[in-house]
């Protein structure tokens, strides 16, 4: 096993041993966490907001294409899965192309991000796959597109060209190889199939650079879209991530859907973006509200699962450096056996509600409040509800009075549960963010108590 693994986000090299490079890695983190505090939450002017009704997404759903798995993704209201299609795994011998391990997991009625991806092992003299496919070796991975297109015709899968390709990790090669990949598998696709949706990228965060020079390259001719992952330290890192990457669509003039194929924080190991369980509640909300305000076509969170049960670690593994440095393991927002991370319940609230509204930033009427509460307000969902989501940035919470007159809930976002409310309430708002839903027209109305 290497001695290395590459950081989930920041795509640089880390070592098992904690004590190698540790001044560079503290510097890292300590600008990524300033940069991660100094964003708005809110959308640039201009963003409407609309949240399509099939918006919430989780990567890897249903991998083991259990019953009990897919129940749970129908509870939390999921709709899109993604996943890389491997192609070592289609076409393991030369000419030979087995799809049965994916038509197991299309059973479930999900909506599917087929990632086309990486390279195949017959390709290389040493029979290990380098994540790099040369120009040269372009018409071998052409033909593994092809079949995917013909055996998955009709299903109406979305093809993403690549994960992460701005990465050392998953793109092993030079950027303009990645670029001439990308234009001529999106091409071909078109070629095939005139309706297909081809989403590119999947980028690490919003890397400017990368992005302009492949616009340059005709890469994105044939695209429909253009995904990434905002990975930060929090979740207003993440909208700012999210902001830039809209400033960057606008300055290349592209008009396509913006995706976001991966967001999420691991409940264990040392990765900077890592949260307590007790916290990862607040930090789906928070991420989940912050993108549904901002035209982002889907938002996937990683992930279904985490490997291993709470509590319950190979002696092996567990005692490793290698297990208590990543946080791979820990990203799931349920346990193998299907119990639930508290941050499943605040995932289903927001897929619940928030789909098919319209972000409504002036509905609330606001009474001299701080600029640190801050509120979310979707009307007319698909459930028949609005939602008000509210926390304060503040650590010291703020007695308020909320009112409205139609009958109201209140969700607790790590049960799921609800309370009535009705008339006048005095809300203590904390850093937890509160969900509320009514239906109807009547506007509600917050404010500071004296």
């Amino acid at each position: 096993m290497s001695t290395k693994r590459k950081l989930h986000f920041f795509n640089i090299t880390c070592p098992c041993d904690p004590g190698k490079h540790y001044m560079l890695f503290r510097c890292l983190v300590f600008s990524l966490f300033l940069f991660s505090c100094s964003s708005t939450r809110f959308p640039q002017q201009g963003r409407t907001g609309n949240v399509p009704e099939d918006f919430f997404g989780i990567v890897h759903a249903g991998p083991r294409a259990s019953t009990e798995g897919y129940a749970l993704l129908d509870d939390m209201g999921v709709k899109w899965t993604r996943g890389s299609h491997d192609w070592a795994a289609v076409e393991r011998v030369k000419g030979n192309f087995d799809f049965s391990r994916y038509d197991r997991r299309d059973t479930a009625g999900l909506k599917v991000i087929a990632t086309l991806a990486y390279s195949n092992p017959w390709l290389f003299p040493e029979g290990k796959s380098k994540r790099y496919i040369a120009p040269e070796n372009i018409p071998h991975f052409l033909r593994y597109v092809e079949e995917m297109l013909e055996h998955f015709h009709g299903k109406g899968y979305v093809w993403n060209v690549w994960n992460e390709p701005n990465s050392p990790k998953f793109w092993r090669g030079p950027n303009k190889d990645y670029y001439e990949l990308s234009r001529q598998t999106a091409q071909r696709i078109r070629e095939l199939d005139p309706e297909a949706y081809i989403l590119g990228g999947s980028f690490v965060r919003a890397p400017r650079r990368f992005i302009k020079r492949m616009n340059r390259a005709g890469a994105m001719e044939n695209l429909d879209g253009l995904a990434f992952h905002p990975y930060a330290v929090n979740p207003a890192g993440s909208m700012r991530v999210t902001d830039k990457f809209f400033r960057i669509m606008s300055d290349i003039n592209f008009t396509g859907a913006v995706w976001i194929t991966e967001i999420g924080h691991p409940t264990g190991g040392k990765y900077p973006h890592r949260v307590s369980l007790e916290g990862l509640p607040s930090h789906v909300v928070r991420s989940m509200t912050g993108a549904a305000a901002r035209d982002i076509r889907v938002l996937l969170w990683y992930q279904q699962f985490d490997r291993y049960n709470r509590g319950v670690v190979p002696p092996k593994e567990k005692n490793s450096s290698l297990f208590k440095w990543t946080s791979e393991q820990h990203f799931g927002l349920a346990y193998p056996d299907y119990t639930r991370k508290s941050g499943a319940w605040a995932y289903e609230l927001c897929a619940r509600y928030l789909p098919g509204s319209r972000y409504a930033p002036d509905f609330l009427q606001r009474e001299n409040l701080p600029s640190s509460i801050a509120s979310f307000c979707f009307l007319d969902g698909v459930s028949g509800n609005n939602t008000l989501v509210l926390w304060n940035d503040r650590k010291r919470s703020k007695k308020t009075k909320f009112y409205l007159e139609a009958p109201a809930v209140l969700y607790d976002i790590t049960t799921g549960k609800g309370q009535a409310l009705s008339g006048e309430i005095i809300l203590e708002i904390g850093k937890q963010p509160m969900i509320i839903t009514w239906q109807g027209k009547d506007v509600p109305r917050l404010s500071i108590c004296k």
